[in-house]
């Protein structure tokens, strides 16, 4: 079995490079934070800077692997999409969906442990040069000690595959629910909008993000406030991203809406192909709702926090800008990888596609076109999601904010989110033209082949 699995990921690699990368990354930044919180704890036990280390790193964490889990879960959903021709075709020679699952899930066991090993590595290794920059910039107190740190790289290293699992469990359940002939005619044919135990999952998020928000209604104080908002915003988040396939269609509706006002035939037939590939388009503009929507989340958490600072704690508002400046970094760098990883699965899937249409007399301008425009539907589709998520979380916030803050719009960083929204727009557009140059330049025969 295992010969079995590491020959598929060997053959899958292209596949499986988005979930690597991810997993290197949030391995390395997991094992940095735990060996920091490590050090920390034995140059200063139990107490004030512990405790503020705790909390600062612990947010950075947090955050960081929340979006590796919904990245991850992305890109092995899609992958899954992808194999269900394969996986149709085991369950018809007799292979059982145990047997199926227990395949998948130990690929991507194998390749996130990999990715574990080279990011715990690579956490260790900046462990010295990190720590040195928090000690200078007075996020933390002179004393701790670069060591290596095994809690540290167990973290890390655990921190991926824990991540994995779930994510590869999930990603596999619909595909094998299905009949074996069902699953070969969804290979080509998408029937099913929302699966089960997704509109399950975003019921309950739903529904934890009332209940969270009416949990901080109960407490007074600006920093409640906005720690309410900021976590009913993680909530709608996560429910937007799971609903996505079933509102993708009228946003997508709404975001091809200049393909068809200015491109007759490839802008309207980019149009079609949104229209009926609702699911790939929601896996497509999923990295983009989450990228978008956690930057600008952050960003205006940053900035109402600063406007809400007193005198005596400017110093730990200070800290805590240098601390979100650490948050955004890992952040927006996952969130790019797992955009342009998404992308590039959804458009080398659609090779038979494009040479189909290549031997019906399209030119390669003419597909470039329409991938554009195709790629403008799902960079608004992603960005129109996180808007509408975003408005929610201020028009919540700005209720809760008023006796500690009066204009909220006023200290808004509105030029950061619009540079926010134009990287996750480049990222999109380059995500899915790039691929597709590359695919326009196979033989169209060959690709049919």
């Amino acid at each position: 079995m295992l010969s079995l699995v590491l020959t598929s990921v060997r053959t899958r690699l292209g596949q499986y490079l988005g979930v690597l990368l991810v997993s290197a990354m949030s391995a390395g930044l997991l094992t940095l934070l735990a060996s920091v919180l490590d050090s920390v704890h034995h140059a200063d036990p139990g107490h004030r800077a512990e405790r503020s280390a705790q909390s600062l790193l612990g947010l950075v964490g947090g955050t960081s692997g929340f979006a590796a889990l919904l990245l991850v879960s992305n890109t092995l959903a899609l992958v899954a999409q992808q194999r269900r021709t394969e996986i149709g075709a085991l369950r018809v020679i007799g292979a059982t969906t145990t047997q199926i699952r227990i395949q998948i899930v130990s690929e991507a066991a194998v390749v996130a442990a990999l990715g574990g090993v080279a990011g715990a590595a690579g956490g260790t290794l900046t462990l010295g040069p990190v720590l040195d920059w928090l000690i200078n910039h007075h996020v933390l107190p002179t004393g701790p000690q670069p060591d290596f740190s095994p809690l540290g790289f167990a973290v890390g290293l655990l921190s991926t595959i824990v991540i994995a699992i779930p994510a590869a469990l999930a990603a596999v359940r619909g595909p094998l629910r299905t009949s074996a002939v069902d699953a070969l005619r969804e290979a080509a044919v998408e029937r099913r909008t929302l699966p089960v135990g997704r509109a399950i999952a975003a019921t309950v998020a739903l529904l934890l993000a009332w209940a969270v928000w009416d949990r901080y209604a109960r407490k007074s104080g600006a920093h409640e406030a906005l720690n309410g908002a900021l976590a009913l915003c993680m909530m709608l988040l996560i429910a937007t991203w799971l609903l996505l396939p079933l509102v993708v269609r009228p946003v997508a509706a709404l975001s091809s809406l200049p393909g068809r006002l200015l491109s007759r035939c490839t802008g309207r037939l980019a149009a079609a192909n949104s229209a009926s590939a609702g699911r790939r388009v929601a896996a497509m503009a999923g990295p983009v709702l989450l990228a978008s929507g956690l930057s600008t989340m952050l960003l205006c958490g940053n900035a109402v926090s600063r406007a809400t600072a007193t005198a005596h704690n400017a110093l730990q508002q200070e800290n805590n800008a240098v601390g979100m400046r650490i948050l955004m970094t890992p952040l927006i760098v996952c969130a790019a990888l797992g955009i342009l990883n998404t992308l590039l699965l959804a458009t080398r899937q659609r090779r038979g596609e494009f040479a189909a249409l290549r031997l019906a007399g399209s030119t390669r301008a003419q597909l470039l076109r329409m991938l554009g425009w195709e790629s403008v539907v799902v960079v608004l589709s992603g960005l129109l999601a996180a808007g509408l998520v975003i408005g929610v979380f201020l028009a919540g916030l700005s209720t809760r904010i008023v006796p500690y803050l009066a204009e909220l719009p006023a200290v808004l960083p509105w030029a950061d989110m619009a540079k926010v929204a134009a990287g996750c727009a480049g990222l999109g557009v380059l995500g899915v033209l790039v691929p597709g140059v590359l695919v326009l330049r196979v033989n169209a025969v060959h690709a049919v082949e």
